[in-house]
């Protein structure tokens, strides 16, 4: 039996960005940042659903399924600055909120040239559905659901690398994705049905989906590219000196069980679908 490999590469010049923020904070005065941790958790309890925002910070960010004997709804560890708020409200139905607080401190742009250690690591109950509503910060962020149940997911990317790995499950899916200065990676493994609404922002986007995938996209590609496997036909649309825009789909889509349908709005930076590497 073949597998997909899933192969997640970082890029981000965090070296540069720091000298960029230090000479942006350099008016500011600067002055001591203390850099903390905390380890913030939710049992589940009697939840049978939750709701999670999570506005990620500066670092590097994951998500991940908890293992499956595990008592917590919720879990994360930390390494910040500034300060945080962490919410918990509802019963059955959890409402789990947890963001940087307010603005950065003065001299933040003294401790941008290490944001590499600066990590907020979330993991999530497997078999409980999730609502994620996610907001990138400034880093590398790599959103994992492949062993979780999820109904939908937004994701407002920040500045950086995001890759978002849908959810192997039967349950169709829909993904909200709001790009915004980086690359943004997303994975649909082979099987998985479901609506991906994409809003490029500045940068590269691009969704890896298996070989046999029954696909359709609607998209206006903006200032860049639409770069799409040669099994996709095109249904509607021209290209032009301005871009690209137009639906097609692969052969197999109307009569599939399994659907992936793909709504991109380019804004600059191409559009690329690719499959799976098959080992």
């Amino acid at each position: 039996m073949s597998k997909q490999k899933r192969k997640v590469e970082w890029s981000f010049d965090f070296e540069d960005i720091g000298n960029r923020v230090n000479e942006f904070f350099s008016e500011m005065g600067g002055g001591d940042v203390n850099v903390e941790t905390a380890d913030l958790h939710v049992l589940r309890d009697d939840a049978t659903s939750a709701t999670v925002r999570v506005d990620f910070s500066v670092g590097r960010a994951t998500v991940v399924a908890l293992p499956a004997d595990s008592d917590k709804l919720f879990n994360a560890n930390i390494t910040y600055v500034g300060e945080y708020e962490f919410d918990v409200t509802g019963s059955t139905d959890k409402q789990i909120t947890l963001k940087q607080k307010g603005s950065f401190p003065r001299g933040i742009g003294k401790v941008m040239t290490n944001a590499k250690d600066l990590v907020w690591n979330i993991g999530l109950a497997q078999n409980i559905p999730h609502a994620l509503r996610l907001k990138g910060g400034v880093g590398e962020t790599d959103i994992d659901l492949t062993n979780l149940n999820v109904n939908s997911v937004k994701m407002d990317t920040g500045v950086g690398k995001m890759i978002l790995t849908l959810p192997i499950q039967s349950a169709v899916m829909d993904a909200n994705i709001n790009g915004g200065i980086g690359e943004t990676q997303v994975i649909v493994p082979a099987g998985v049905s479901g609506n991906l609404d994409i809003k490029g922002g500045v940068g590269e986007v691009t969704v890896t989906i298996s070989p046999d995938a029954a696909v359709r996209v609607d998209a206006s590609a903006g200032i860049g590219d639409i770069n799409l496997p040669k099994r996709f036909e095109r249904v509607s649309g021209n290209g032009n000196a301005f871009g690209m825009k137009g639906v097609w789909q692969t052969e197999n889509f109307a009569d599939a069980e399994n659907q992936i349908v793909i709504d991109y709005q380019g804004g600059i930076g191409s559009f690329r679908i690719k499959n799976f590497e098959i080992v």
